[in-house]
């Protein structure tokens, strides 16, 4: 990604988490009126099926026979963002019972489609011990549970508003009489690793706990179960019932090319995707400047990056041109145009400020990654001077980042002078793109 008359190219772990927000979450009334309004529409067509509600989504259980007539009926209903099924003749929770190992216990891979749903949550619980459950489907973070702490329920709160919002609902109760157990404390850090797998669950009580979901690979899979071990502690039994599916990674690009017209292109896993993206392209530009040509691809995954990439939409329009894409779960992109240092001056421009916070935003979201910040000059001036500029300008962007809350720790500011241009030093248009800062964010080298 590249602020200003820059190229900033982001390279970013696999389970990266974009900052970003602007999409509403529905309140237990609208959950509740979703629910009543789908039972009334499937009774009133002979259709026997039960009904889930989380947010926006609804899930139904029953025989493929009534599936598609089930999916229109209630795909139809005002609010209704998307359909899901679950056939009962193949209930993921019928499977027998996965041993008590951290070794994944997982099924054949299959290409053919996308995993519809999760396991529903037990709204019950154990009511005796702490227990904690949460399920990432579709972006939305669903938690429920009862934990004694509430200094852990508060922080936890804010680990899911940081990473998840606005699509989250939360309603973790505090009840001091409830069992405490080991893996309280770190509640928020189990919560901040599902999205390695981007539909993905926890359920834990006590010191028992399952993982489950669907991973596109083995690795993936292991890099999930490996993060939720060491968040909940050696204690801690933990069982997987994940699927690996063997999916393909989905991929989307937006281009914005001068002429204020968005296109976006991409292979996505359903249409909740397509929809979520153009939503947020049509906020920012205009019905009239969206074209959209992402395709829809049952055979891909569904990742968490997938409903958090479209939310930088808005902050990126104030720009004329630039592009980001999603391969699987690295982004990468650049902004051209529109925010360059003076000549000579180390002092950061209000519209290189204005794009700060974006990279403020992933590491606060990710405190596994650092930044590098990589100052650069145009020709002007003897290689000296401008190595010294160049210095100087990454210093300053390394100043604003730790002034804004990053640990110093985790900034590194790099000088290349005039050695590295992206721009003809021979026009002043080339040499503005010059005199720029580029950004790398990543995993510690």
């Amino acid at each position: 990604m590249s602020f200003g008359s820059t190229r900033v190219r982001l390279l970013i772990v696999a389970w990266l988490l974009l900052v970003g927000a602007a999409v509403a979450v529905g309140v237990n009334a609208e959950q509740n009126d979703l629910g009543t309004k789908a039972e009334a529409e499937l009774a009133a067509a002979g259709i026997s099926a039960a009904v889930e509600v989380s947010g926006r989504d609804v899930t139904l259980t029953g025989v493929p026979a009534d599936r598609d007539r089930a999916e229109e009926l209630v795909g139809q209903i005002d609010g209704v963002r998307v359909v899901n099924w679950r056939d009962t003749t193949a209930d993921v929770a019928a499977q027998p019972e996965a041993p008590a190992t951290t070794a994944p216990a997982t099924s054949a891979p299959s290409t053919t489609a996308a995993p519809s749903t999760l396991p529903p949550i037990d709204e019950n619980g154990d009511t005796e011990v702490a227990h904690l459950d949460a399920r990432l489907q579709d972006g939305m973070l669903v938690l429920r549970g009862t934990i004694p702490d509430p200094e852990v329920a508060a922080r936890l709160g804010a680990v899911a508003d940081l990473i998840y919002a606005p699509l989250i609902d939360n309603q973790i109760v505090v009840d001091p009489n409830v069992d405490a157990a080991s893996w309280v404390p770190a509640a928020p850090s189990v919560i901040a690793v599902l999205p390695i797998v981007g539909t993905s669950g926890l359920s834990v009580s006590g010191q028992e706990a399952t993982v489950f979901g669907y991973a596109p690979s083995e690795e993936r899979l292991g890099q999930l179960q490996g993060a939720l071990s060491q968040a909940l502690g050696p204690d801690v039994t933990l069982t997987s019932e994940v699927v690996v599916t063997g999916l393909e990674p989905p991929s989307i690009n937006a281009v914005v090319a001068g002429d204020g017209i968005i296109v976006l292109t991409g292979t996505v896993p359903s249409q909740s995707v397509v929809d979520f993206a153009q939503g947020l392209a049509v906020e920012s530009y205009g019905a009239e400047n969206v074209v959209n040509n992402i395709e829809v691809d049952p055979g891909v995954d569904t990742t968490f990056s997938l409903f958090r990439l479209p939310l930088v939409f808005p902050a990126f329009a104030p720009f004329p041109e630039w592009d980001v894409q999603i391969y699987d779960n690295v982004i990468s992109g650049q902004l051209l145009n529109g925010a360059s240092f003076p000549s000579g001056s180390a002092e950061l421009t209000p519209q290189l400020e204005q794009l700060m916070p974006v990279g403020t935003g992933i590491l606060t979201r990710n405190p596994t990654l650092v930044i590098t910040v990589e100052g650069h000059t145009d020709s002007i001036g003897s290689a000296e001077s401008n190595q010294a500029l160049s210095e100087a300008r990454a210093e300053a962007a390394k100043d604003w980042f730790i002034a804004s809350g990053i640990e110093p720790e985790r900034v590194f500011a790099v000088g290349y002078g005039e050695t590295r241009p992206i721009g003809d030093n021979e026009t002043p248009e080339g040499r503005a793109m010059n005199r720029r800062i580029e950004f790398r964010l990543g995993p510690p080298e």
